[in-house]
């Protein structure tokens, strides 16, 4: 079902939480509070079950008790933060429920002043909710629902759709030829000595793995003794696998295996004796455990005879389980613009030559919104195919339809269960941090940070009473890098290292759906009343029920009394006109404001956001606003405050300091800090700080290092950039060293100079790098000498990935110490004096993925140098490269996939540098991977004439005496 738990599985934490001693409560309220969270248990335990079966399957008595617990779940994490907060601030708070169906659970608690008297009325509202919670329990038992009613098969079976991928025709495929040749060819390479090589197959639903492997399959199998194609799916009997197995490799032989009774072991055997001595080639399709591989590999005999093995999936993780090395995996991709377009007109007008005019416009939005899935074209095709007429107006409403609801066409029935296999694959919090994705409107670049902080706003992640805040950034990163290696989300952009890759540190950082997905998603959104959708085309006609309102690209007013939100907790704007909406303070417990891009009216202003005592996230990017209203620092469970995109904003109010839960604070780079920032000791990321901007003298022991010194009271910190001005860099090494010994969690600093270049060798005397960095950038104008001393010992950084530093002088003992460096994957070098070629060792870097060594530099490696690396960048001194034969050994880069070479062509000649690139474009050409190759020539200008072109130089005029001496003669020979 696409349930996903609503906030039961932050309110259990939260009941905990109510047990603790500082809220004192009675004695009969703790057994309430006890009793009602092993109800909510027992609840939780049985809706996890349910959330597991596809929705067709699940029984409408079962969708309406699942429904009523979720409301339920909202209702009591309303009323616990009530109590919580009425506690904290012990004043007089508005209501923020007031009628609807559980008024009563709050009624007794609102108009509270004194702390005491919280605790007294809280007693009767929990004893209330344990009232519901019973009604809700009554409701299961009357209708005898448990796990394996849910789970009980419809009368009329489903059959997989996947199945007919197995029967094309080869004449029906479209772009499959390049795929087909490239994973041939991954087959073809060379395996370890036991010569059985395994490709996986990887990528989303609908990307065509299956037919791939099919096409692959029946072009190879008659090179081969026996063959077998098995798939496997998402509850996979392994018994049945193997059968399945063993009779695709011998069906006379086999004839009756379905019927054995031999169990797994005796079937392995029976497998592994059957190809000890054959060379074959298996398909397995479709794997979803890596745990189920372990088991299915162990029948596959390694005779040594060049057997081949394909493996399709949708887990990143399961691909590289089924491989012995990265380089088997083959990563799907979508379609190419022209063969989207063959395939597209091929089914719906049998021919793949185009389509009328009037068509070819909305034609190319739709194949756009596809994005090369072949499943959505031929989907989108047979949909628009069976229109007796093609009309351009019919085109269009597809077209506005995808994203918004297709699903619910007849038609893509098939292409919706394809898709929900993958959703239903979800562990249930996962389902929930899906469904947040249908905020957000089609071809939207989503950030990681900004999806992962509001999961913790809304309790979506969760930590053990014992852990402290951090826990939850690594948990939500988690949750954001599994949907990725399951394939429910694709990071932006993998051919961009800028945009997909933080400048500092090597992860994903960015996001987007594919519009099919989104429209999965945005179905299951609507079912489970999850997020409401106000845009052009859709309005707000019911929303008391409402839960999550996302308002977007908006021009249009929407008129929204406050009777009708009383349960809002989460509020998006993109890219909205905030005068068309009503106003923040009709969302009294509102938890997640994100106003993105938005424009304002004059008479528009954010004096209320005080009033949302409630708010734990908060975005403000909208250059429109310029002040941030004192009244901030009542919002004192405040996680998120984030405004680094609303330039116009020149301070921060004095009550920011006031906000001690603050975890995440980003503003714009113009604004200064007070040393107060010190008080924030709950802080893990924080903007760059200009620890100097308003100094224009440095007193050691004066004031002006007072917000620097303030910085070490933040222990908790994760995240520090410091600019300082290059002139006063010398001045704070000592003290710098003393913040940093204080912050023990601390993963990433990024040491910013501006105006001027300073050498910092006198630096690594004060500083002692903290073992845990995992990132370290020293740029611009700072420069080393030489290699500083942090690195003299790789075991003192087990956990540095990326490092950026600027140096002098680089030696070849340099190199070797970096390379050395275990977990480093990102490395760029700035070199500005010229060295001597430097020599990269066999299993030097043996991390490393990207490489960029800038200016005076040559490279050379030797087998087995930098075996993971795929982005490399470096120059080359032609006039130098003689001395190696013009070969830097970029053959010896096992997994390299891009290079960039700059030619220094200061004092070569013409044919020099030609000879460098043709032996580097040989190489490339040769290379088993096949890496593209990018050569820019510099100092072309001071290149120089060889001997016979410097002759010509210098006599000019004897060849043009020689040119008129022989045109009479050619004359004469035509005259004649």
């Amino acid at each position: 079902m696409e349930l996903a738990m609503g906030a039961i599985g932050s309110v259990l934490p939260r009941l905990a939480e109510l047990l603790k001693e500082e809220y004192k409560l009675q004695k009969g309220v703790k057994n309430d509070v006890e009793s009602l969270s092993r109800e909510l248990a027992a609840m939780h335990i049985a809706l996890e079950r349910v959330a597991k079966v596809p929705r067709e399957m699940v029984e409408l008595d079962v969708k309406l008790w699942a429904s009523n617990v979720r409301e339920l779940s909202y209702a009591i994490e309303d009323a616990i933060d009530a109590f919580v907060v009425r506690v904290a601030e012990g004043s007089n708070l508005v209501d923020p429920i007031n009628q609807g169906f559980f008024k009563r659970i709050l009624r007794k608690t609102s108009d509270l002043i004194r702390k005491g008297k919280a605790r007294r009325e809280i007693a009767e509202g929990i004893c209330d909710i344990k009232e519901l919670a019973d009604e809700v329990a009554e409701l299961r038992a009357r209708y005898k629902f448990d796990a394996a009613a849910a789970a009980t098969t419809p009368a009329t079976a489903t059959v997989d759709p996947r199945i007919l991928a197995l029967y094309k025709d080869i004449t029906e495929l479209v772009g499959i030829e390049e795929a087909r040749d490239e994973l041939i060819g991954m087959l073809s390479r060379p395996a370890d000595d036991d010569q059985l090589n395994i490709v996986s197959v990887v990528g989303f639903g609908g990307l065509g793995k299956t037919t791939l492997a099919k096409v692959v399959y029946d072009k190879l199998r008659g090179q081969f003794d026996c063959a077998a194609f098995v798939s496997v799916g998402q509850n996979p009997d392994l018994k049945r696998v193997l059968t399945d197995m063993i009779y695709d490799l011998d069906r006379q032989r086999y004839i009756s295996i379905h019927n054995s009774r031999m169990d797994e072991r005796l079937l392995i055997n029976e497998l592994r004796d059957f190809v000890q001595n054959k060379r074959y080639i298996i398909i397995i399709d479709d794997i979803w455990d890596e745990k189920l591989w372990e088991y299915i590999k162990c029948a596959f005999y390694r005779n040594k005879l060049c057997s081949r093995i394909i493996t399709t999936t949708r887990k990143v993780t399961v691909s590289k389980a089924c491989c012995s090395h990265d380089d088997a995996i083959y990563r799907m991709k979508p379609l190419s613009d022209d063969a989207s377009k063959r395939l597209f007109y091929k089914r719906i007008f049998k021919h793949d030559n185009g389509c009328p005019p009037e068509l070819e416009q909305v034609s190319i939005g739709i194949l756009k919104k596809c994005a090369g899935m072949p499943l959505a074209i031929i989907t989108i095709a047979s949909l628009l195919a069976n229109k007796q007429v093609q009309t351009r107006d019919q085109w269009h409403d597809v077209f506005n339809s995808i994203g918004r609801g297709l699903t619910e066409e007849p038609k893509v029935e098939d292409m919706t269960k394809i898709l929900s296999l993958s959703y239903y694959d979800l562990p249930c919090h996962l389902k929930t941090c899906l469904l947040y994705l249908s905020i957000f409107p089609e071809d939207f670049i989503i950030s990681r940070d900004h999806l992962v902080r509001m999961w913790i706003a809304e309790g979506v992640v969760q930590k053990t009473t014992n852990q402290k805040d951090d826990v939850l950034v690594e948990l939500g990163e988690n949750y954001f890098y599994e949907l990725i290696n399951r394939s429910m989300i694709q990071p932006w952009d993998e051919n961009d290292f800028m945009y997909y890759k933080d400048g500092y540190d090597n992860a994903i950082i960015s996001c987007r759906v594919h519009d099919m997905v989104l429209d999965l998603i945005l179905s299951l959104s609507n079912e489970e009343n999850f997020v409401t959708i106000l845009d052009q085309e859709r309005g707000a006609s019911s929303l008391s029920k409402a839960h999550r309102i996302s308002l977007r690209d908006c021009n249009v007013v929407h008129t929204i009394p406050e009777a009708t939100v009383p349960k809002v907790r989460f509020l998006s704007l993109l890219r909205a006109d905030v005068h068309m909406t009503p106003a923040i303070t009709i969302f009294p417990i509102l938890r997640v404001l994100d106003l993105y891009n938005c424009h304002f009216e004059e008479s528009y202003h954010l004096k209320h956001l005080g009033n949302l005592f409630h708010l734990r996230y908060l975005r403000l990017h909208c250059g429109c606003i310029t002040k941030l209203p004192n009244e901030i620092g009542n919002l004192q469970f405040l996680q998120t405050l984030d405004v680094h995109r609303s330039r116009s904003i020149k301070e921060l109010p004095p009550a920011i300091y006031q906000l001690r839960r603050l975890m995440f604070l980003y503003f714009p780079e113009n604004i200064s800090l007070s040393d107060r920032i010190g008080e924030l000791t709950s802080l893990l990321e924080l903007s760059p700080v200009d620890v100097f901007r308003r100094t224009s003298s440095i007193d050691v022991n004066g004031d002006s290092f007072s917000l620097l010194k303030a910085l070490g009271n933040l222990t908790e910190l994760r995240d520090l950039t410091i600019q300082v001005w290059s002139s006063e860099v010398s001045s704070i090494g000592r003290i710098l060293g003393e913040v940093l010994c204080n912050l023990h969690k601390l993963r990433r600093l990024i040491l910013r100079g501006v105006h001027g270049i300073v050498h910092l060798d006198s630096l690594p005397e004060f500083l002692d790098l903290p073992q845990h960095i995992h990132v370290l950038g020293i740029k611009p104008m700072y420069f080393f000498t030489v290699l500083p001393v942090w690195f003299n010992s790789p075991i003192d950084l087990p956990y540095l990935s990326f490092l950026d530093l600027s140096i002098c002088d680089m030696r070849q003992e340099h190199v070797e110490k970096l390379g050395r460096l275990p977990a480093l994957q990102v490395l760029w070098i700035q070199i500005n004096r010229e060295s001597e070629w430097l020599v990269i060792g066999a299993g030097a870097f043996p991390s490393l993925t990207d490489c960029t060594f800038i200016q005076y530099c040559g490279l050379v490696f030797q087998p087995g140098a930098m075996p993971k690396v795929r982005k490399l960048e470096f120059n080359i001194n032609v006039v130098d490269s003689e001395d190696i034969n013009f070969d830097v050994g970029l053959g010896n880069l096992a997994s390299i996939e891009e290079v960039t070479i700059d030619l220094l062509c200061e004092d070569a000649v013409e044919w020099e540098v030609e000879e460098v690139e043709n032996v580097l474009r040989h190489v490339a050409d040769i290379h088993p991977k096949h890496p593209t190759l990018e050569m820019r020539r510099s100092d072309e200008d001071k290149m120089v004439l060889d001997d016979e072109e410097e002759q010509q130089s210098e006599d000019p005029m004897e060849d043009s005496d020689m040119e008129e001496n022989r045109a009479p003669d050619s004359m004469a020979s035509e005259s004649s």
